[in-house]
């Protein structure tokens, strides 16, 4: 490697005469000037850098704000003085004033050479020209030095012009004053931070008036510090403000007094407005609900709602969470909005109930001062409404969810959390956080949809059970209240009750959770007897579902396969939690109803309610028999991959089984017209509405079509204006004889090709649907009724029943109710009880619950999932319930054991199903329905689907049960869900009975019961 050398030598100079010594001692002194002037240049950045942090700490710094408010004092003391110094009746000051004017005027001059002239650095000049070095000095040099050199150190003293300095004192108060109020941002809101300076600058204004006007009206000789007659300090303040108030006379004797006064009137004229003006700016700039804040109590408990709300759901949230039934006596809401409240809320908030239960605040929970003044750190719960916004994507809407789930645990670790999801997919994410109170709005709502197809009325009975009755009557008093209660019962036990004192009477019963009976009354039953025997001894309640332990899986019905032990904790259907607590104290005399001994009985009609003397006698020597079956035993004919159940009971993931998945695509399941395949069996037509995107977690919405315990599966055909994408379809793909139609449902020539006219049933998704604010939210709904309407006139007012409709808004019901009203059963708008009449938007909204078109389970809304949230809240133990009965029949065994389902194996796991009632149970009474079924096929009636009664028939005189008209002419099931019936409720040939069975129960050959 060649090594260069450092420098080069200059070739235009070699062989010349060295620089002789005297040249070269010059360029080493200009070489030292230039490396002086450096570092001189380099010190003063440096001098400068450090005063510009020096500067910045004083500004930002705690020392900065002490000293501020040290100075603040000070100016307020060398005010004092001046005013202590005018009413010294002799020409001498004091010698402790002029010392502690000394000391003040010092510290002035400190503060003014070092923060103010020291640290201006490159704006000395600016400072130094500035109004703020004129008060400085005005207030400084009278004193320092001034006072050493004058007699009696004051120049307070005679006619002086002089003494027109002293008043400037109250500008330096003003001032340091000033710098104090700006550093209290974080303890006072802008508007009232604003509105100190204001009165500060006033009041300094008015004093230095009154000083003014002290000094002029003495200077004519007349008067003189030691006589100032009625011109003291006080009355000259006094004065200006009279000035300032009403400028009726001046309140001034001389012509220089009255120069003065002219002044000030101007300068109030001037600074007055526009100071008002100002504070009124910034006040309608800033709400008050930005500023509002909730401090807790030891006495009370509050619940934190936020998420995306609007004014509808906010009202709803409250009229749930202070609903009578719930008994939540103390509870406080607090409600942390990102928006401002709308007209309407803010009215409701005015109301005295809400206004000592609800504070409304507006900000995020994201932020950690909104999440403070909410106290979300001692909430008992926090709920988290979701919503879309606009046209975005639902992923969009449970990215912000999450978002909010994540502060609430850092901000109120302690609390409950409540949230609501879109996409199922979610639901894990948040779980994983330690948050068990998930709502997947895609999952409930589908699945509860599904439900409605095979099912009539599922998601209004599931409603009626989970959620508490929304119904409210001219007296405002509900349907809960227990006189409305035992009316509606008295009525229905004469035989006079309308078909709403019925659906309201069932809609009364409620999910409790009880113990069982020690094992001294119960050991050894069955489950199917120990329901009969809560039934006949327990004021009519229905045990329903068992759980071994409180952390045990419920199990629906199990029947036979189970027997108690004690103890246990059971579900009941019940009015009230006293009838439901009598299971618990059940005695042990308590003998089986008489319809387990058929042998011993001769009159069907008395088969339930005879009672004798001898019935002790008669139980202890008769053996318990059963009746004989009623339903034939089919074989489950399951598909080649079932859908696993869903998690939907915060129950810890395991790794799901690899299930080979069909090859075929979207565009392979897409077929022109359903006459192509030559269905056997009438298709269930699903509607998307969605034109942008495709709706998504379809399988939750077919999975219960396609559930395991069902006889016979319906052909499931998918009319929307796009496929779905791939990782979509992938969802649903396993199921089979699951088609697309693609095509406009707006067009006839489309809904022929899909089959809607000979459907079995028509499921209308409203998914491209969105919230909205104001007026607008009613709206939303506006496409699924318009298509709601366009295929009821398409098929005809008799199978209108057939369509099935998802909203958003709960009040968009009525609408759907008015396309079903032509039917002629439900009353209309000319009806005696009003259904569709109603006082105001607000019980429109409520009053969703008498809707033909929700009480027949025709529709659903996603809103109503806000109640299911909140009830939740409540009672831990309904979203169990409610993932019980929409997702056990889609669990095969293979599943439940991977799964590591904590019931036995070998207990019957049942689901819900309508099924129509034979001949020889017409005209029998519920009770006895209810203790014979249990007797022969471990099956439990739990409720009624009372149908429109003359729609089975081929003409108004001739009238069929439902089960002598062949199915495929039966009519589609169009009436009302009425939950637990009355024991004496007459059961008709109109009625489907509600059952809870392992399979999908099929009637055998008719005989007498």
């Amino acid at each position: 490697m060649e090594h260069q050398p450092l420098r080069q030598p200059d070739t235009s100079r070699y062989g010349s005469v060295p620089e002789s010594a005297a040249v070269s001692a010059k360029a080493a002194k200009q070489f030292d000037v230039f490396a002086n002037a450096r570092d001189i240049e380099r010190v003063s950045r440096l001098v400068l850098t450090l005063d510009l942090v020096e500067s910045s700490h004083l500004d930002n710094g705690n020392l900065g704000a002490a000293i501020d408010s040290f100075m603040a004092l000070v100016s307020v003391v060398f005010a004092g003085m001046y005013i202590a110094n005018t009413y010294i009746p002799f020409n001498s000051l004091p010698h402790t004033i002029w010392v502690v004017e000394l000391i003040c005027a010092s510290l002035f001059t400190v503060d003014f050479a070092f923060r103010g002239v020291y640290l201006a650095a490159n704006r000395r000049r600016d400072y130094l020209l500035s109004l703020t070095t004129l008060v400085y000095l005005v207030n400084i040099l009278p004193v320092l030095p001034a006072s050493f050199f004058i007699r009696y150190h004051t120049f307070w003293y005679g006619e002086s012009w002089w003494r027109f300095v002293y008043p400037a004192r109250f500008a330096m108060c003003y001032m340091t004053g000033s710098a104090v109020l700006s550093r209290c941002h974080a303890y006072l809101n802008p508007v009232r931070q604003f509105a100190f300076l204001c009165y500060l600058q006033i009041t300094c204004i008015l004093l230095g008036a009154a000083g003014i006007i002290q000094i002029a009206e003495t200077m004519d000789g007349t008067l003189s510090v030691k006589n100032l007659g009625e011109w003291t300090f006080f009355n000259s303040f006094f004065n200006s403000v009279m000035t300032f108030v009403t400028i009726d006379k001046p309140p001034s004797e001389n012509a220089l007094s009255k120069v003065f006064v002219g002044v000030l009137v101007c300068i109030f004229i001037l600074v007055i407005p526009y100071q008002i003006s100002n504070v009124m700016d910034l006040s309608n700039s800033v709400s008050p609900y930005e500023e509002a804040s909730y401090k807790p109590s030891s006495n009370s408990r509050h619940v934190v709602l936020c998420g995306d709300l609007t004014a509808s759901r906010i009202r709803h949230f409250f009229h749930e969470i202070f609903h009578n039934d719930h008994d939540f006596v103390g509870v406080h809401v607090v409600v942390l909005s990102e928006e401002p409240p709308a007209t309407s809320l803010k009215a409701l908030l005015l109301d005295p109930f809400f206004a000592k239960r609800v504070w409304f605040i507006q900000g995020s929970l994201l932020d950690v001062d909104d999440a403070k003044r909410a106290a979300c750190d001692s909430a008992d719960a926090i709920f988290m409404l979701t919503s879309r916004v606009g046209d975005e994507e639902f992923s969009v809407s449970d990215h912000r969810t999450l978002m909010r789930v994540l502060a609430a645990r850092r901000q109120a670790p302690k609390a409950h959390v409540f949230a609501q999801l879109h996409r199922s997919v979610h639901c894990q994410l948040v779980r994983d956080m330690g948050v068990q109170n998930v709502l997947c709005l895609s999952e409930v709502t589908l699945s509860l949809l599904g439900q409605n197809c095979i099912c009539p009325g599922f998601s209004t009975f599931m409603y009626s059970l989970t959620s508490t009755s929304s119904f409210d009557d001219d007296n405002d008093e509900g349907l809960g209240s227990d006189a409305k209660r035992t009316n509606r019962s008295t009525a229905v036990d004469k035989g006079e009750g309308s078909w709403v004192d019925r659906y309201l009477l069932g809609a009364s019963h409620e999910v409790y959770v009880v113990e069982l009976p020690p094992a001294s009354v119960v050991a050894g039953k069955t489950f199917s007897e120990l329901a009969s025997l809560a039934y006949s001894h327990c004021n009519g309640i229905i045990v329903f579902a068992v759980a071994d332990g409180p952390r045990g899986k419920v199990v629906l019905n199990p029947g036979d396969s189970y027997s108690c032990v004690g103890g246990e904790t059971a579900y009941v259907i019940a009015q009230t939690q006293a009838d439901a607590s009598a299971l618990t104290e059940m005695s042990p005399n308590a003998s089986m109803p008489l319809a387990w001994r058929e042998m011993q009985v001769s009159s069907p009609s008395s088969l339930v309610r005879s009672e004798t003397s001898s019935s002790d006698e008669l139980e202890a020597r008769t053996p318990l028999k059963r009746h004989q079956a009623r339903f034939v035993r089919w074989q489950f004919g399951d598909y080649e991959t079932p859908e696993p159940e869903k998690e939907t009971e915060g129950e810890e993931p395991i790794d799901n089984p690899v299930v080979k998945k069909s090859s075929k695509s979207a565009k392979d399941a897409v077929i022109d017209d359903v006459e192509e395949l030559g269905f056997g069996v009438a298709p269930i037509v699903i509607c998307v509405t969605a034109e942008a995107a495709f709706a998504t977690d379809l399988e939750h919405l077919i999975g219960p079509l396609r559930a395991r315990s069902l006889k016979q599966y319906h052909p499931v055909v998918i009319l929307s204006a796009k496929l779905p994408d791939d990782d979509i379809y992938d969802g649903f793909s396993h199921f089979p004889d699951v088609h697309f139609v693609i095509g406009d449902p707006y067009r006839h020539k489309t809904l022929n090709r899909a089959g809607v006219s000979e459907a079995y049933r028509v499921l209308i998704l409203g998914t491209s649907n969105s919230a909205s604010e104001g007026n607008a939210e009613l709206l939303q709904d506006a496409e699924s009724i318009a298509l709601h309407r366009f295929i009821t006139s398409y098929i005809g007012v008799n199978k209108a029943p057939r369509v099935i409709t998802e909203v958003g808004n709960r009040a968009s019901v009525h609408f759907v109710a008015q396309n079903l009203l032509a039917n002629g059963w439900f009353p209309g708008s000319d009806g005696d009880d009003g259904l569709t009449m109603f006082s105001s938007t607000e019980t429109f909204s409520r009053n969703f619950f008498l809707s033909p078109a929700f009480t027949s389970g025709l529709t659903y809304s996603t809103s109503l999932c806000d109640s299911l949230l909140i009830n939740q809240f409540f009672n831990g133990r309904i979203k169990k319930i409610l993932g019980e009965f929409m997702f056990t029949s889609r669990a095969s065994e293979a599943w439940a054991a991977l799964r590591g389902d904590k019931s036995k194996p070998d207990l019957q796991r049942s689901s819900l199903f309508a099924v129509e009632v034979p001949l020889d149970f017409v005209g029998r009474s519920f009770e006895y329905v209810f203790h014979y079924l249990l007797s022969s096929d471990d099956i439990l009636v739990i409720g009624l689907y009372r149908c429109h009664p003359y729609m089975n028939a081929a003409n108004e005189t001739e009238s069929k049960a439902r089960i002598e008209v062949p199915e495929k002419d039966r009519s589609v099931p169009f009436g009302y869900v009425y939950v637990n019936p009355q024991p004496f409720e007459v059961i008709t040939g109109d009625d489907l009975l509600y059952v809870l069975s392992d399979k999908q129960p099929c009637w055998a050959e008719t005989q007498n019961a």
